[in-house]
């Protein structure tokens, strides 16, 4: 029975069509267990993400296995999904497996590196476990995945270096301040991008906040939304002489922030002041980085940042593609010799069987033996024979694919050890 994973992600579909395919936390928790059930899939595990959702399944064979994922996405969908469209992909084994780990590093992701994908990863795996619908497979792949992708982040440098305007600017930021914890944030203009770069200097430590923005109401929503004040738009230049750090990013089709107006309040600082102009035009008159407590940055300045960090992200894929290729080997490896397991037993129980009823027969002419050295006998016996037993079974589980290979004689020195030291073969 194959490992499957079928589904769509931002490579391949619209974001209309990966909208109505997103389940959320919720849904997933209480529906887990009878979607698999009626899917009748032994395993389930389903990653739903804003850029992808994908059904990672195990229990049937292959057209029963993608006909299970296919209803789960059509009952989801409304109407029936043909995972053969060029929206839809399907990977089967060691494809699957390989898939899974590049999307738990990131490798698959929009953003080159991004962390949080990898706690979706876990999540989507702690759904599953709640609702028992993953079992010994799944679960080992789910877990080694997240494994994966800790690796690709401690042992390459594929998530470092802001490769974002805002989280550039915040990056920044705690590079001229040490830490941001207790700074106070003035931020002129209400749209998008002063809200990202807003959440992530909160996200970094940032406690107070002022808002500023020509249409009022729109600066006190987005005061409220970070526990902020919102004050005039007018009236923000007698803040200069607290704020930390300004962020400007209007229409204006000047500057906002002036020499004249400005010069006096940023002369007068006995701090640095973090002025990010993430405006197009520009807001604050370049002028202004001539006082010594001013370090302004523009938003040409970030973007070469980010580009930067873009390209040390971009040289690391082939050093992450090597961990994921290790790793998928090492996954395979392990489920290939599940396949072997009945064999294994077999082999135990008929060995066992037969040891058993020639112990019997020595025995029974043995009549003189005490209890306790009949005993001894039967101790011996099974000793011998888990010792004989040891080697073969413990690589037939090493490596199916390098079985496979073997030719008899060499198989057989392999799977008895008369190739180590000792025992009766050459080194």
């Amino acid at each position: 029975m194959p490992v499957a994973v079928g589904g769509l992600n931002h490579r391949v579909a619209a974001v209309e069509l990966r909208e109505k395919l997103a389940f959320s936390g919720p849904e997933l928790k209480g529906r887990l267990g009878r979607m698999a059930e009626r899917a009748r899939l032994e395993e389930l595990v389903v990653l739903s993400t804003c850029n992808r959702t994908e059904v990672y399944a195990y229990g049937q064979d292959e057209s029963r296995l993608l006909e299970g994922i296919g209803r789960i996405l059509s009952e989801k969908f409304g109407s029936t999904v043909n995972l053969d469209d060029t929206s839809f992909y399907t990977y089967l084994d060691e494809r699957s497996v390989n898939h899974l780990f590049r999307v738990a590093c990131s490798l698959d992701s929009m953003i080159l590196g991004e962390t949080q994908i990898l706690g979706q990863v876990r999540e989507a795996y702690r759904l599953a476990q709640e609702a028992r619908s993953t079992g010994r497979v799944l679960s080992r792949l789910f877990q080694q995945a997240v494994n994966v992708g800790k690796r690709a982040r401690t042992e390459t440098s594929i998530s470092s270096g802001a490769v974002s305007v805002s989280s550039a600017a915040v990056d920044l930021a705690r590079k001229i301040f040490g830490e941001l914890a207790g700074k106070e944030a003035l931020i002129l203009g209400a749209g998008e991008t002063s809200e990202l770069t807003l959440s992530l200097l909160i996200d970094s430590g940032v406690d107070s906040v002022l808002v500023a923005n020509r249409t009022y109401q729109k600066a006190l929503e987005l005061a409220v939304n970070y526990h902020g004040t919102a004050i005039k738009f007018d009236e923000f230049y007698p803040y200069l002489q607290q704020a930390d750090i300004l962020i400007s990013s209007t229409s204006a089709p000047g500057y906002v922030l002036t020499r004249e107006r400005a010069g006096g309040a940023l002369e007068r600082r006995d701090k640095p002041i973090f002025l990010i102009d993430l405006a197009v035009p520009r807001d604050i008159d370049p002028a202004l980085a001539n006082y010594d407590s001013v370090f302004l940055y523009n938003i040409d300045d970030l973007t070469s940042v980010v580009e930067k960090n873009v390209e040390e992200r971009r040289s690391q894929v082939a050093l992450v593609d090597e961990i994921v290729a290790s790793e998928a080997a090492g996954f395979m490896a392990w489920y290939e010799s599940l396949s072997l397991v009945p064999l294994i037993k077999t082999l135990h129980e008929r060995m066992n069987s037969i040891r058993a009823e020639e112990v019997g027969k020595v025995l029974g002419k043995l009549g003189h033996l005490s209890a306790d050295d009949r005993r001894l006998v039967e101790y011996l016996s099974v000793a011998m024979l888990k010792k004989f037993l040891h080697g073969p079974t413990s690589r037939l589980k090493e490596d199916p694919r390098k079985l496979a290979r073997m030719e008899p004689a060499e198989l057989l020195r392999f799977l008895f050890m008369l190739d180590e030291e000792g025992s009766g073969g050459k080194k």
